[in-house]
């Protein structure tokens, strides 16, 4: 992949709803089950100081279990009802956000990344990007903790146009930040 290194890439396309929804979904997974055990917690917490209510008269490790089934149960419609929230706040944002949603360009180069619209032009020198993921159908490409560029799959025309984009990544980026899906290699 090291030829590639070299050229330029231009990737011209819009990113859709889709698109970001996919990136959302992934770090959705991440944060979901971290909110699981915290809502455990405080659940767990909130029993424990309040003592625990006597669901089931006769048996302590009955009751014990059916107190933890309550806090599972609960623990598990709260964090659904807070993702939901997330996922409306979301969905708002990018209705909202037209640049997101604008025509655009991306090129790599040795450079760097460029990306260009009507209404901006973005330059993302390699020394910028913190990590780089691979997921079914996008490109996720950190520059900060809370910021990234996202590129689809549908933007590359080839097979081999994304064979040149993962060779000038791992050229011009640290490996140890690049996560491509196995089978692609």
């Amino acid at each position: 992949m090291t030829q590639y290194a070299s050229e330029s890439i231009n990737l011209p396309g819009e990113i859709t709803f889709k698109d970001v929804r996919e990136i959302f979904f992934y770090q959705l997974g991440k944060i979901s089950f971290f909110y699981f055990i915290l809502f455990c917690a405080i659940f767990a917490a909130v029993h424990f100081i309040n003592g625990w209510p006597r669901i089931v008269y006769g048996s302590e490790a009955l009751n014990l279990f059916m107190n933890s089934i309550f806090i599972i149960v609960m623990s598990v419609l709260f964090t659904l009802l807070l993702l939901l929230l997330l996922y409306v706040k979301f969905f708002r944002a990018y209705k909202k956000n037209e640049r997101i949603k604008s025509k655009r360009t991306y090129t790599l180069n040795q450079e760097g990344i460029r990306i260009c619209s009507k209404k901006y032009d973005l330059i993302f020198n390699w020394n910028e990007i913190t990590a780089v993921f691979e997921y079914k159908n996008i490109f996720r490409i950190n520059t900060s903790s809370s910021q990234y560029i996202a590129i689809p799959k549908h933007f590359f025309h080839s097979k081999e146009e994304m064979n040149r984009f993962r060779g000038i990544i791992l050229n011009h980026t640290e490996t140890k930040k690049v996560k491509f899906k196995k089978d692609q290699r």
